[in-house]
């Protein structure tokens, strides 16, 4: 979208900025895109359009821009200069050195790999840092977060700069790392402590197309049943998506069921009896499409069961495949964007990528009716 016109308010900040190279000549390091743009009062997209000279941009905005950059000392990075150079010839970037750590917290240092999503996560995002010139070292923060003081401290005894913060549980401990001077990029919504760019998949669309598809298979008495805490971790969206879905595609409304512990299925079984559904959405781990078939309830002559995760079960159950690939892919290009601009810290506005599913079809879905 290109950028709004710059307001005449411009003119006399950018007069103020060139008048103050006192300020300027003082600073230890030039400044960034983001302080070049707070400064002036306008989008750090305008400040980048109008450092390249973009015609886009107005030439007076232009010329100020320019003129104050100058003043401030700003310079261009190379390593920038070198990225979009070569991404836009479609070729690798030469290896920089630099390491990044994809931060874990699970029971054990190893034990997200048991994880289908967290592992592929783990793979898009070194495949694309190692496109992008950088490499990728999974660290542990401890139980929930618990040693996240120590790792931070290593961490910077390490010099790495930035870090990609695989999903964590909702009842996480406080992260004691070093917010103000690292750089880190969420995966899913369930970290909340402090304000992040993150990437994540598409819950309400992956959501709504479940649902759709399965209406077109003819299901009309369509529930969903997961764990709260899976709902919980991404901020209530397959609640807000179910609830969405049943009203933009139709059928029977059923309402949705959180149960809270996975180890008994007596809450899905009275909720199921009393419910009727023809069809169910869950996720991994599926429990419901288990307890349904524990219960002697044949899969799919009686009920179709789609699942929001195929994973790496594609010809054993229908539902959505998820793209973590794609998330780790998009988590790590923000990383680089934040360290190839030296913008290290909190971000002032934080940006979420959103990743797309698709349907794949299965044996646990029949055609109705």
């Amino acid at each position: 979208m290109p950028p709004k016109s710059v307001t005449a308010s411009f003119s006399s900040k950018a007069s103020a900025a060139s008048s103050a190279s006192p300020v300027h000549a003082a600073r230890a390091t030039p400044p960034t895109v983001r302080e070049l743009a707070a400064q002036l009062g306008i989008s750090r997209t305008t400040v980048a359009l109008a450092l390249r000279r973009h015609p886009s941009v107005a030439a007076a905005t232009r010329d100020r821009v320019q003129a104050a950059a100058q003043a401030a000392g700003y310079q261009k990075n190379p390593l920038v200069n070198a990225l979009m150079s070569q991404v836009r010839q479609r070729h690798r970037l030469k290896p920089t050195g630099e390491v990044v750590a994809f931060l874990t917290s699970f029971s054990t240092e190893d034990d997200w790999r048991r994880h289908p999503s967290h592992v592929q996560q783990f793979e898009g995002a070194r495949e694309r840092a190692r496109q992008l010139g950088f490499d990728v070292q999974p660290m542990w923060l401890g139980q929930r977060g618990e040693q996240s003081r120590q790792t931070a401290r290593v961490l910077n005894a390490r010099g790495m700069r930035g870090s990609v913060l695989a999903p964590v549980d909702v009842d996480h401990r406080t992260l004691e790392l070093d917010w103000a001077r690292h750089a880190v990029v969420a995966t899913g919504y369930s970290f909340r402590q402090v304000p992040l760019h993150r990437s994540a998949n598409h819950n309400i669309s992956l959501i709504f197309s479940c649902y759709a598809h399965l209406r077109k298979m003819g299901c009309r008495r369509i529930g969903m049943a997961m764990l709260e805490k899976d709902n919980e971790r991404v901020r209530h969206l397959w609640l807000t998506g179910c609830l969405g879905a049943q009203r933009v595609h139709g059928g029977e409304r059923i309402e949705p069921l959180l149960f809270t512990d996975y180890t008994d299925p007596a809450a899905f079984h009275r909720w199921f009896a009393r419910r009727k559904p023809d069809a169910v959405i869950g996720i991994w781990q599926d429990l419901p499409l288990t307890w349904m078939r524990e219960d002697g309830v044949r899969v799919p002559e009686d009920v179709s069961y789609a699942t929001l995760d195929v994973g790496d079960r594609v010809g054993q159950i229908a539902g959505m495949q998820q793209d973590h690939r794609g998330v780790g892919a998009a988590a790590m290009d923000l990383l680089a964007s934040q360290l190839f601009r030296n913008e290290i810290g909190i971000p002032q506005t934080p940006t979420v990528m959103m990743i797309e599913g698709t349907w794949v079809d299965g044996p646990t879905v029949a055609r109705r009716g």
